[in-house]
């Protein structure tokens, strides 16, 4: 399946040289009305659960696609994406020290199709019963 949404995500990264969050990269996604297929996708936090893939998957794509052809390096996290040009160090065969074990999870399109209202219900239950750090 190909990413409906990777050239625009290319697009927005390249209008923020210092870097983006996932979440104002959502909303500059939102204002294009490139989610309107995802709000109805489902109850609860289904439609934000489809989003958030279609950026991973869009992101992880591009760390591909971006480190063969350009010869940069894409940051993924959360708080701050953003491009980098690449070490002259490093070779073009050689997997980056930094691909995150994340990217087969968001490269896998079944994770986006088969996950329910229930599994993201499951997942945010399970990130509340995490003990909190000590003050």
């Amino acid at each position: 399946m190909v990413n409906p949404v990777l050239p625009q995500v290319l697009a927005v990264l390249r209008d923020h040289p210092d870097g983006i969050s996932e979440y104002s990269l959502m909303k500059a996604l939102d204002r294009q009305r490139l989610f309107e297929d995802q709000n109805g996708a489902g109850p609860g936090l289904l439609p934000l659960y489809r989003k958030h893939f279609l950026i991973m998957n869009a992101l992880y794509d591009l760390q591909d696609i971006l480190w063969q052809e350009e010869n940069r390096v894409l940051e993924i996290s959360p708080l701050h994406i953003e491009l980098h040009e690449r070490q002259r160090a490093e070779s073009p065969e050689q997997e980056p020290e930094w691909y995150p074990q994340l990217a087969e999870y968001y490269l896998d399109w079944n994770e986006y199709s088969e996950t329910t209202a229930e599994d993201i219900d499951r997942m945010m239950a399970a990130l509340n019963d995490k003990p909190s750090l000590p003050h």
